[in-house]
């Protein structure tokens, strides 16, 4: 982009930008060698580590010392992703060198996660394989990440898709995914050595896909679910499930429902389809924690664009502030200011005891207001997408005004002031250290099937 360019694409970014506004700094990830997808993000004191899939040959080893498997093309039995780990021991304000954990067992490594266990172990977890269903992998590091252990299947065998990971402060590891429209959580008590999986009866019919989980002060886990059916055009309903015994019981509920996404070329099953990820709001005992979900929905007629709705509960799930209505949905408060017709998706969020906040992508950057994605595989077909935060101190009332994050400099080919070309990946992640920090991480690209990169923020 030369200097004209450039000076346009700015006056532009200023001409939506909204006053009240305030700008939040992102930087990129990774190693500057791009095609970096769908990251997760954990924080532990000064520690702040990110995890995500790199869709290119590489030259690295792994923390054992493994040459990993060469990408040979398509057909051979062998990769063409590895998953990337870096961190930062200072609060995410320098990073140390990108490195691969474990080389991939089966093939391309995807959906990474990450979550601590006791005494600051971090474990990890992804997707390993060049089909449909894979093993679904887990790993664990405690010297931050320096050394993995040998990954174990949590599946034993059954595979699974779009794992979501979760850890209690004993060690205990839960990971959440799907197959063939059933749903299953594998549980490990002894670390992550070995794993016991069980299918779990959270949607009747259709598929629904772990998208969020968490753990409250009060010894529940939570994994939040996206439900779709007629082959990911929808409608989406949104569940989520409680458990105080590693899921040996669990109760499901219903929060809202959804029309399904709107239907582009090169997007993917159900890419545009809703999703929800949770958080917990610690309270001071006899309060129950408060349990806030954020989520896109679509309204209207399905294939309409999406927007961004938020609903608490202060009874740990068993009811809700907006209760659903299954004859009137979505029917949650919606967060986005943007105006109609504006595409939403990718949401988080994160929460403190004092703080709640929250991310999301839309595209109401594009010029003249020309909202309309045509098509997810062709550059520039999309609009312009940024990330947007909002923050409330008890996840339910005084939501703050949008912030925007800027987009970092030198900017790449598929990048403006104003923003990106093309959410890189379905999901972004929020988290916090529990002391008023919260950070954020997603992937920007040029279309759904790249280049594209890492982007992390502090806010």
């Amino acid at each position: 982009m030369n200097i004209l360019q450039s000076a346009v694409a700015f006056l532009f970014f200023l001409s939506t930008f909204s006053f009240g506004q305030s700008l939040i700094a992102s930087h990129r990830l990774g190693d500057n060698t791009g095609e970096d997808w769908e990251p997760a993000i954990l924080a532990d004191g000064n520690y702040v580590y990110a995890f995500w899939p790199h869709y290119l040959a590489t030259t690295y080893k792994d923390s054992s010392g493994a040459t990993c498997m060469p990408f040979k093309g398509k057909g051979k039995f062998t990769t063409s992703s590895y998953m990337y780990f870096q961190s930062s021991s200072d609060g995410g304000t320098t990073w140390g060198p990108v490195t691969i954990p474990r080389c991939p067992v089966q093939g391309n490594d995807v959906d990474a996660q990450l979550a601590l266990g006791a005494n600051h172990r971090i474990y990890a977890s992804y997707m390993d394989g060049n089909t449909q269903y894979t093993p679904i992998e887990a790993i664990y590091s405690d010297d931050h990440g320096v050394t993995w252990s040998t990954p174990v299947d949590v599946t034993n065998g059954g595979r699974g898709d779009k794992d979501i990971l979760l850890v209690d402060k004993n060690n205990n590891v839960m990971v959440a995914f799907e197959n063939g429209g059933k749903q299953h959580v594998s549980v490990s008590t002894n670390g992550g050595a070995s794993f016991t999986s069980q299918q779990v009866n959270v949607a009747s019919s259709g598929v629904a896909l772990a998208t969020g989980g968490i753990l409250d002060t009060q010894g529940n886990a939570y994994f939040a679910w996206s439900g779709t059916s007629n082959n990911g055009t929808g409608p989406t309903t949104f569940y989520l499930q409680r458990s105080n015994n590693l899921f040996a019981s669990y109760s499901v509920d219903t929060i809202d429902e959804g029309q399904g996404g709107p239907q582009v070329t090169g997007a993917g099953w159900d890419y545009w389809g809703g999703s929800i990820q949770i958080a917990v709001q610690p309270k001071t005992p006899p309060a129950s924690d408060r349990v806030i979900v954020i989520y896109n929905a679509g309204a209207g007629s399905s294939g309409a664009p999406e927007r961004i709705y938020t609903k608490y509960s202060d009874t740990l799930g068993a009811t809700w502030n907006i209760p659903f209505n299954p004859s009137s949905w979505p029917n949650g408060s919606q967060l986005s200011l943007a105006p109609s017709g504006v595409w939403h998706g990718f949401p988080s969020i994160a929460a403190t005891s004092s703080m709640v906040k929250v991310i999301w992508m839309d595209n109401r950057a594009s010029a003249g207001g020309n909202y309309t994605c045509k098509s997810s595989s062709t550059t520039g077909q999309c609009g312009t997408w940024n990330v947007y935060e909002r923050s409330s101190a008890d996840g339910a009332t005084n939501w703050s005004t949008e912030s925007t994050m800027v987009q970092p400099t030198p900017y790449r080919d598929y990048q403006t002031a104003a923003g990106f070309d093309h959410p890189y990946g379905d999901y972004s992640e929020t988290v916090t250290d529990g002391a008023g920090n919260f950070f954020g991480i997603w992937a920007e690209g040029e279309s759904k099937f790249g280049t594209g990169d890492v982007y992390f923020a502090k806010f």
